[in-house]
């Protein structure tokens, strides 16, 4: 039996406003205010970092399938660097904090 098209459209539109409002708004208990303050347009070249840097290999559901605080994400930064990650210190810091801020236990 098929869902009406107007359910499949709910449930479209549910999702979307799911991940539009609830994504990135929890900040890791343990973050400063600083951390979790970051507006939008400061965070975007950090994200498009993290597609360069971790999405050659892993997909996003790698990283929200594994939430971490940000000794969490420092540790497995520095692995993946072990690895071969080609990781600048600069660029270490601003991954590992938008990985805590985004991908952290809620």
């Amino acid at each position: 039996m098929r869902a009406p098209g107007w359910l499949l459209g709910l449930a479209i539109g549910l999702a979307l406003l799911v991940v539009f409002t609830g994504s990135g708004e929890h900040a890791p208990a343990s973050a400063s205010t600083a951390v979790a303050t970051v507006p939008a347009e400061a965070d975007a070249p950090v994200g498009a970092l993290v597609l360069q840097r971790c999405g050659t290999c892993h997909g996003l559901d790698t990283l929200s399938h594994n939430p971490q605080d940000a000794a969490g994400w420092s540790r497995t930064v520095t692995s993946m660097q072990q690895l071969g990650a080609q990781i600048s210190p600069q660029e270490r810091d601003a991954l590992v904090a938008y990985l805590a801020r985004h991908f952290g236990p809620h």
